[in-house]
């Protein structure tokens, strides 16, 4: 008879079989409890959203509070998935913002292990697979983004564990269809998380022809349906729903009408500026593994063959030109450094400064800190090219089959991001959250390209531990700073008697207490010359009382509170001021 698993022996079957993966596999289990840590030593459950993560949090709150399935008008993103997952977390912990943040570390931690896995199937050794996985995940884009529930840190852990799920699927030398059939289900949830999941199948796709395993018979027939069938049906459901039952959201049209109006030479204009800005980001992304590979530089600098060599050329000389016109300033910018695109990671530290006076540069040296950064970034990505380009041109092997077949998927990632950056385009170019897919197609290729090469796993760690560190202070701060804000503001309103509507305290709370009732009510812009998100998110707040981190900020107001928060990276104390325009009544307390 079958021994139940509760019995001694099913115990000690299951303590046999984790001890053997924590033996077969010990560095990546410590980056994978490193992370579990993080997340316990953050406060992760922090009561306060994060940017515009309220509005996809609203969502989650109507379907379980009301039963109702809506997407806001602000939202242009698919979200369905995102929506089911935070509400199985606030089922589980309780309605929260920090419930549905969980939802997101707990994701963005299994992508680590699916990511981890996928670098196996590239025949990446172990302790460098490790290592990979710890870049992936404490990168200080990714881990802040991990940290939050916004849409992009969901997508790209959905398009890690879809990669994965492929890659082992396709293998050509030991072919899963089962594992092909699971990713275009993960591809299928990617899809209803943002909409350029549909670009994931779409890829694979084109892969299969090039690699000429896509025949026009009856097996080639079965692979199609295999990685096309679920993901296109879901797209169909979905859409059908949007239009017949749901209803377009108003944003989602007017982002239709920002990509049309931008015309052929804005789309241009936006591609020739996207496409320096995410080579120089590739370049900050690898730069843990570029110090761990500089060991090695007498194999990598070896002359490539001839397809590696056009590649190399091409890449630096985009990558210089591209380099000396941000330097002059593109037209409609001054000149530009890194950070190029700004917004989770900055020299304030990590996360959004959605707030008047925004927050303050942990360094005064910040002109010197971005030169260093731009410097270092382009070096990164002239190494990373350096590296792909020595492997181009290579006998075929499973391994490099799969590499393929994950560039493929990056290539049309890197197209991906061109849509959401038209509303930025005139304007700040594009945030750097929207380059969160390509950190796990750039470290995975990245190391796929250094097999071979020597390779410091030392330097490498002193590396990765020193940006893992700085992740974790800087997360922290932010959510310290975020729940100051909102605790700030609650007090403003219940203990002093601000009004909602005569209150701004920076875009996540505008957005969140008074978006649907300045919608509901056709309430007009009431902040004339205010910040963007008074005009976006809350037109129904006049801005007598705002909450900003400087003095001075915005001119015309006088301090009536201040509060010190906590920050660990900063060397001085920091503060939040309410203050009141100077020629408003102060509220009877």
């Amino acid at each position: 008879t079958r021994r139940a698993t509760g019995s001694p022996r099913g115990v000690a079957l299951r303590d046999s079989a984790l001890g053997s993966l924590v033996r077969a596999h010990p560095a990546a289990c410590v980056v994978l409890a490193c992370y579990a840590l993080a997340a316990a030593v953050i406060p992760t459950l922090t009561a306060a959203p994060v940017s515009d993560d309220w509005v996809y949090s609203r969502s989650v709150e109507i379907l379980l509070r009301e039963g109702d399935l809506r997407v806001l008008d602000l939202s242009v993103i698919t979200l369905l998935f995102q929506v089911a997952w935070g509400g199985f977390f606030s089922l589980l912990f309780g309605l929260s913002f920090g419930a549905m943040r969980l939802s997101t570390v707990v994701l963005t931690a299994l992508s680590g292990v699916a990511f981890y896995a996928m670098l196996g199937q590239l025949a990446v050794p172990r302790p460098r697979a490790a290592i990979g996985t710890a870049v992936y995940l404490f990168n200080p884009l990714a881990f802040v983004l991990g940290f939050s529930f916004m849409t992009d840190p969901q997508f790209t852990a959905m398009l890690v564990i879809t990669m994965a799920l492929t890659v082992r699927g396709l293998r050509p030398d030991a072919p899963s269809r089962q594992a092909t059939v699971l990713g275009s289900v993960a591809a299928a949830g990617t899809i209803l998380v943002r909409q350029q999941g549909v670009l994931i199948p779409f890829a694979v796709v084109l892969y299969l022809i090039a690699a000429r395993r896509l025949r026009p018979d009856r097996a080639g027939l079965r692979l199609f349906l295999d990685v096309v069938a679920i993901p296109a049906a879901t797209t169909v459901a979905y859409y059908a729903w949007l239009f017949f039952i749901h209803g377009v959201p108003e944003q989602q049209d007017a982002f239709l009408d920002q990509v049309f109006g931008a015309g052929i030479g804005g789309t241009w204009e936006l591609v020739r500026l996207m496409t320096v800005v995410e080579m120089v980001y590739l370049g900050f992304i690898v730069l843990p593994l570029v110090l761990g590979a500089l060991a090695g530089a007498r194999h990598l600098i070896r002359r490539p063959r001839l397809p590696g060599a056009v590649f190399l050329g091409a890449w630096l000389a985009v990558l210089v030109a591209g380099l000396a016109w941000f330097a002059g300033g593109p037209a409609g910018f001054g000149p530009l450094k890194m950070p190029y695109v700004s917004q989770f990671v900055g020299l304030h530290g990590l996360g959004p400064s959605d707030l008047w006076g925004g927050r303050p540069w942990l360094n005064e040296d910040g002109v010197v800190i971005q030169d260093v950064w731009t410097y270092a970034s382009a070096f990164g990505s002239l190494v990373f090219a350096v590296a792909i380009g020595r492997k181009l041109g290579g006998p075929r092997s499973p391994d490099r089959a799969g590499a393929a077949l994950v560039a493929v998927i990056g290539v049309w990632q890197v197209i991906g991001v061109l849509p959401p950056s038209f509303h930025f385009r005139t304007w700040i170019i594009s945030v750097d959250r929207y380059l969160l897919p390509l950190l796990p197609v750039a470290i995975a290729l990245f190391l796929w390209s250094l097999r071979g090469v020597r390779f410091s796993t030392p330097v490498a760690w002193a590396a990765i531990a020193a940006v893992g560190i700085y992740s974790m202070v800087a997360t922290r701060d932010f959510l310290v700073f975020q729940d100051a804000t909102w605790e700030f503001a609650a007090y403003a309103h219940e203990e002093i008697g601000v009004p909602l509507t005569r209150l701004d305290a920076g875009s996540s709370w505008d957005g969140y207490h008074l978006y649907e009732f300045s919608v509901a009510n056709a309430i007009p812009h009431q902040s004339p010359g205010g910040p963007w998100w008074t005009n976006l998110f809350a037109t129904a707040t006049d801005s007598s009382f705002v909450i900003t981190s400087a003095i001075g900020t915005p001119p015309g107001y006088q301090v009536i509170a201040w509060t010190e928060y906590s920050s660990w990276l900063h060397d001085r104390p920091v503060y939040l001021f309410l203050m009141q325009r100077i020629e408003v009544v102060p509220p009877s307390v």
